[in-house]
């Protein structure tokens, strides 16, 4: 069983082209003034137009924009001492695995000078 098709609509239902052309040029200045007023102020602290400082958004963008800085630079501070931390640990093993040949080297020593006595 098929479930039936809607039927197409007829010509004079649909939009011309060029009705079709200027709602998509509109909807592109919408777009863009959106932008320039309220995206980049709110997000970035950028504030071409003074609209953002206006509404307060461009001092909510520079809130954003510092915290953002600020995490990154935390980031960095916690990366670099963990890579100290995990240089340090290999120093330490490295530093234990030496002392543990050492006393080995000195066993066999003290067990050849014992077997030739």
């Amino acid at each position: 069983m098929t479930s039936p098709t809607p039927p197409s609509p007829s010509a004079p239902e649909l939009p011309s082209t060029r009705a079709l052309v200027r709602s998509t040029l509109a909807a592109l200045a919408l777009a863009g003034a959106l932008l320039l007023t309220v995206v980049l102020p709110a997000e970035y602290g950028i504030d071409p137009t003074g609209v953002g400082r206006l509404l307060g958004l461009t001092q909510m963008g520079e809130i954003k924009v510092r915290l953002a800085r600020e995490a990154a630079e935390d980031a960095a501070a916690d990366e670099a001492a963990m890579d100290a931390a995990e240089a340090e640990a290999a120093k330490a093993s490295d530093a234990a695995a030496s002392a543990a040949d050492t006393s080995a080297v000195d066993s066999t020593s003290a067990a050849d000078t014992t077997a030739t006595s």
